[in-house]
Formats: C-alpha cells, sequence, structure tokens
C-alpha cells in the first residue's frame, strides 16, 4: 500500500476550498466578469486533479478488487441524494428526488464509483492504449445529445482519463519530480497567466461547459461545430494547471500541519457545504449580499470557514460509517462445527 505524505493532504485541503469556493460563485458568475473569470479557472482544474488524486490512490481498490471500497461511493452517493432531500422537505417543502440524473453535488460519488468499476475491468490492459480510447472517447461523446448529465454520464467520460492517469501514477516519483526549481518557477508563470487570461478575456467564458464537464458541444454557442477541439484544447489546459500545482504544493507543512490534518476530511465538507450553500442563499436569501464585486471578496474566508468548519474528525467518522456500509452489511463466513477456525467455502 502507498503510504501518503503531507502533500497530497494539502493539496486536497485546497482543491475542496476552491471546491467550496467554485459553488459559492457559481451564484453570482453573471454578475461580473470578474466573477465569470474565478470560476473559469477554478473549474479548469479542481475536479479533474481531485479525480487524478483519487486515481492516484486506488491502486489497491482496484488491483485486489476491493468492491466493498467501490460500492461505498455508491452509498454514499445515495446518503447524499437523502440529505439532499431532507433539505428540501424540511426547508422548502418540497419533495424532490431524482435517482440518477444529477447536477448537484453528488455526481461525484456516483462517478468515483464508475471510474472504480471501469478500472478494475480494463486493469490488465496496456495502459496506453486505455488512456488513448477514453480519450479519444471523451472528444467524440461531445456530439452525442445523450451524453448528459443523467446517470452523471458526461462527466463519467470526460473525467475518466484523469482517473486512469492517476491509476498508472506512481505518487512518489510525482514528488521526486515536482521538487525541480524550475519547474517550480514555471508552474508560477502557468498557474500566473491562466489566471491573467480567465480574468482578463471574457470571451473565453464560452468554454465553461467543457470545464464543467455535463453538457454535449451543442452548450458551446456556435462554436459546437469546434467541440472536438475545444475540449483538446481545454484538456491540454488542464493538465497543465494542474501539473503546475502539484508542482507548487509543498511536501509539508510542519510535522503536525494543521492544513494537512483537515486534508484527510475533506468527505464530510464535499457532502454538507452544499447544504449550508442552500441555508445561505435560498433559506435566508443573502444573495444581494454579495451582489457587488467588492463584496463578493467575502466569499474567500467565507469557503474557508466552511471548509474549515466541516472538515473535522467527528463529521469524518460519521461520513465514513456511511461510507463502510457495504464492509459491515457483508455476511461473515460460517465455521464449521468440527474445525471452528476452517471456513466454508461457497
Amino acid at each position: 500500500m502507498v503510504k501518503r505524505t503531507q502533500k497530497w493532504d494539502i493539496l486536497k485541503f485546497f482543491l475542496m476550498f476552491t471546491v467550496v469556493l467554485g459553488h459559492f460563485i457559481d451564484y453570482h458568475d453573471t454578475e461580473c466578469d470578474f466573477a465569470r473569470g474565478i470560476f473559469l479557472f477554478i473549474y479548469s482544474f479542481h475536479m479533474p486533479l481531485f479525480i487524478f488524486i483519487s486515481g492516484m490512490f486506488s491502486k489497491r481498490t482496484v488491483n485486489e478488487k476491493r468492491w466493498n471500497k467501490i460500492l461505498g461511493y455508491l452509498v454514499v452517493y445515495f446518503a447524499a441524494k437523502i440529505f439532499i432531500f431532507l433539505y428540501y422537505l424540511i426547508f422548502k417543502q418540497v419533495l424532490y428526488f431524482r435517482v440518477f440524473g444529477e447536477t448537484g453535488l453528488a455526481w461525484f460519488m456516483f462517478a468515483l464509483f464508475a471510474f472504480g468499476v471501469i478500472t478494475v475491468a480494463v486493469r490488465n490492459y496496456k495502459p496506453q492504449a486505455v488512456l488513448i480510447i477514453s480519450i479519444l472517447l471523451a472528444l467524440f461523446a461531445g456530439y452525442d445529445e445523450n451524453v448528459n448529465s443523467e446517470l452523471v454520464l458526461s462527466r463519467i467520460i470526460v473525467w475518466f482519463p484523469f482517473y486512469y492517469a492517476g491509476y498508472c501514477t506512481d505518487p512518489k516519483k510525482l514528488e521526486k519530480v515536482s521538487r525541480s526549481k524550475w519547474l517550480k518557477l514555471l508552474s508560477v508563470i502557468i498557474i500566473a497567466a491562466a489566471i491573467t487570461v480567465a480574468i482578463t478575456v471574457p470571451e473565453t467564458y464560452i468554454v465553461r461547459p467543457m470545464f464543467t464537464a455535463q453538457h454535449p458541444y451543442s452548450a458551446l454557442e456556435g462554436a459546437a461545430d469546434f467541440g472536438f477541439l475545444i475540449r483538446l484544447a481545454c484538456y491540454a489546459v488542464t493538465t497543465l494547471i494542474c501539473a503546475a500545482l502539484i508542482i507548487l504544493t509543498p511536501d509539508k507543512l510542519s510535522k503536525k500541519s494543521f492544513i494537512a490534518k483537515r486534508g484527510q476530511y475533506t468527505l464530510p465538507v464535499y457532502l454538507f457545504h452544499y447544504i449550508i450553500m442552500l441555508l445561505i442563499y435560498d433559506t435566508f436569501d443573502a444573495h444581494e449580499f454579495f451582489s457587488g464585486e467588492r463584496e463578493m471578496y467575502l466569499l474567500i474566508p467565507i469557503s474557508l470557514a466552511v471548509t474549515l468548519l466541516l472538515s473535522n474528525k467527528y463529521l469524518n467518522k460519521f461520513v465514513q460509517l456511511i461510507y463502510n456500509l457495504p464492509e459491515t452489511a457483508r455476511k461473515k463466513p460460517k465455521e464449521t462445527e468440527n474445525n471452528p477456525k476452517e471456513v466454508i467455502k461457497l
């Protein structure tokens, strides 16, 4: 089993913060170019990089075909759906439940379940062939109108290459490469350029559907015919930004890093931050309070506070109980009467 270092937990905490911030900004991204630019920059990397890291640490689960672990994501997916259902029932008096159509937060859990199943199925094939075929499938899938949010199909197809690339990557080798000073300098330039372009060139917002990965090419506002090339370019941009962030993330902050510790508890943040956001905007109607560009800067400390609040060991234990339900519900082998240690094989 791969021993994880602080680097990946530090990066996970940062990514979860950007997930929360991105969802908050999404309520305002049509109000000003600045909000659109920040939204576009965040969405260009945060989920693909999260998925890459998930794939990188899935080797044991996939190689040993640990179905209980893979099924755990499906259980968490339905738990997230139930939490949202309860929110709408309690605060909106609305009965709202979609089994597999998903545009909210739960899609990630279903996608991780699907990624695990697919990777188990293709694990014995040549990695280069699997990666190339998966990328080609993603490039052509955008022309099919049926590839959308239903069954999370679009996101599964578009982002599987990142999961599989992670599965094929040795984190220790990646850590070693990322210590290069020259690569760190280049990474700073890449991040600075990406932020500058996203904020100062409003026209780039047209590629939003490619970075959210839940729409066909017809959502590209007149550029659908070039969807293949646009998605390929977005893949390149995402890969560069993800690589830059990995390189810039330090191996450790301190012996007992507070941030790294919180980075181990990202799952409860992912599950519950959306409910907090719904309470703020839908229940307490705080949308107008953040309507100005200056007021929107408040979303950064608010997002950080929500991330810190939810990334705690107590909520994490609760979520782990849900995730481990397939393991705890599994029937244990019976022992024979003559030899208690002998396991009956069916």
